[in-house]
């Protein structure tokens, strides 16, 4: 048989081994379901990672239309701990600042606050009463806590704070950033807020770690800084009776 003859006959055998296993592989390439597929994504990565607790690993997106489902499904107060926080005002002619000491524990919240002209006032909001003095008094106002609103609603009122609670309470149109940042120290989600009505924009900083707010400021329509708190680290070292402890000796912890 001629080289040719033997060339040609080859080349067939190659062509017709070819056309079958294309044939047998026709159902399952159609039988596929092409959604299984990972296919390359038009969408960008997620903007920012955010731990719900310092060791954990379980992750999820925070962005402006997210951010309070994040800080509603994973912050918490802790129901035990003391820190101090900076409250500071300002306006046009100067500005205020506010020192105060917090200490919680049992459902009762007791604040030292120490103004700019030296003064201490003594504030105790336990589930029950709202205990208000200076000190050297030796009886303090007793008043309802729902004069304020709940237990710690006037608690963290009498502290001038913002909380995570009032991220939760604003409109999501009005959420014009959110994420997830290292500030001041701390782990944070942080959420930026502009008020359509007011026209002031107040930008919050969330501590996964504390479930607390560690910094807040506010700004006026014009830009200008009017508020601003900032936290030291919390302690959860045992609390001094003391704190608690009304000016005629009487504990409030029960």
């Amino acid at each position: 048989m001629s080289s040719k003859r033997l060339l040609v006959i080859t080349a067939i055998g190659v062509l017709f081994i070819a056309a079958f296993v294309g044939v047998m592989l026709l159902p399952s390439f159609f039988g596929r379901d092409s959604s299984a597929i990972p296919l390359p994504s038009d969408s960008p990565p997620p903007e920012i990672s955010v731990a719900v607790e310092p060791d954990a690993l379980d992750r999820v997106e925070v962005a402006w239309d997210t951010v309070q489902t994040v800080i509603s499904q994973t912050l918490s107060r802790p129901e035990t701990y003391s820190r101090i926080v900076t409250i500071e005002k300002f306006w046009e002619d100067g500005n205020v600042t506010y020192d105060v000491s917090v200490s919680v524990a049992g459902g009762v919240t007791s604040l030292r606050t120490l103004s700019y002209d030296g003064a201490e006032k003594r504030i105790i909001v336990t589930p029950r009463s709202l205990y208000i003095w200076y000190e050297g008094d030796t009886a303090p106002f007793i008043g309802n806590p729902d004069s304020l609103g709940d237990g710690q609603i006037t608690a963290d009122e009498w502290q001038m704070l913002v909380t995570y609670e009032d991220v939760l309470r604003l409109n999501e149109d009005d959420i014009i950033e959110a994420g997830h940042i290292e500030w001041g120290g701390h782990d944070c989600v942080y959420t930026v807020y502009m008020s359509p009505i007011l026209g002031y924009t107040r930008r919050y900083y969330i501590s996964l770690e504390y479930g607390h707010i560690v910094g807040a400021f506010e700004y006026d329509e014009t830009g200008a800084l009017t508020y601003r708190m900032s936290s030291g680290d919390i302690s959860f070292d045992d609390i001094d009776p003391a704190e608690f402890t009304l000016p005629d000796g009487k504990s409030v912890i029960e």
